[in-house]
């Protein structure tokens, strides 16, 4: 039995790992990324809800196509409909906050693609649905802290500043920002500019808000693709020929020509 492999669009196309990428396929591997990437920006401009504790927060559930785009196509695929879905976002619908929203999202997706391509070279993913679960919970965790980092230094801060004349990005360095932060989220009027009381409001609001938006993330592809998409598509020969990511592999008999295989250890 031996283990296949597909080639993603990075390893095939970028690096050219193969010497020759027939044109349907490479036209097959962008038009779905296009299609992701746009199903990416109506789940990003549209499908939001507001995030009950802190109602300038919405959780939105674009980051299941950036997951579905590094399955199929691996961290390449990941990377383009992420920057894309933002991309498309700008143009249809504009900014609101001065970029500084959709450099959030941006970022929130590449901490969920860092995420899929440690535990997806961990080979976690095919070890069934318990490690799967691990996984996404590792994720989870990991984007969930990052953001709040981020928010705590720079994101948070700056939108005191976005609006200002002229806008400008600001820090937690910053003076007195400590305490207009802290007032501002957890609608307060304190004069003490306590770093920890700072520390303590950060992590109340985004540690919980961005579990949440993982998990919802996670829970949904898990349910809609991974378990019922995924399945009829690996059925299809259409799909043997195109798809197959860093988190998918499949077992064949018959050596394919456009696939890296490696031969497994006989027991």
């Amino acid at each position: 039995m031996k283990e296949v492999r597909f080639l993603g669009l990075g390893k095939g196309l970028f690096f050219m790992k193969r010497k020759v990428r027939r044109i349907d396929e490479i036209v097959t591997r962008f038009a779905t990324l296009g299609m992701l990437s746009a199903l990416g920006f109506v789940l990003m401009a549209f499908a939001k809800f507001p995030y009950p504790f802190a109602p300038w927060l919405e959780i939105e559930l674009s980051e299941i196509v950036t997951i579905i785009a590094y399955a199929l196509y691996g961290l390449p695929g990941g990377i383009i409909v992420a920057v894309l879905k933002t991309v498309l976002k700008l143009l249809a619908v504009g900014t609101s906050s001065n970029y500084l929203g959709e450099v959030t999202a941006l970022l929130a997706s590449l901490m969920f693609i860092i995420g899929l391509a440690v535990t997806s070279h961990l080979k976690l993913f095919k070890k069934g649905l318990g490690h799967r679960v691990i996984s996404y919970s590792a994720i989870a965790v990991f984007v969930a802290v990052m953001m709040t980092l981020l928010n705590a230094i720079v994101i948070t801060p700056s939108y005191l500043t976005i609006f200002a004349n002229p806008p400008h990005l600001s820090t937690c360095f910053d003076k007195d920002v400590l305490m207009k932060v802290y007032n501002k989220l957890m609608g307060a009027n304190s004069t003490v500019n306590d770093p920890w009381l700072y520390i303590g409001a950060v992590s109340i609001i985004y540690l919980p808000f961005n579990l949440m938006k993982a998990a919802a993330c996670f829970l949904l592809y898990e349910i809609l693709f991974n378990r019922l998409i995924f399945v009829f598509m690996r059925k299809s020969a259409f799909f043997k020929k195109y798809f197959v990511g860093d988190i998918f592999t499949k077992k064949e008999e018959e050596d394919n020509p456009d696939v890296v295989v490696k031969e497994e250890p006989q027991k």
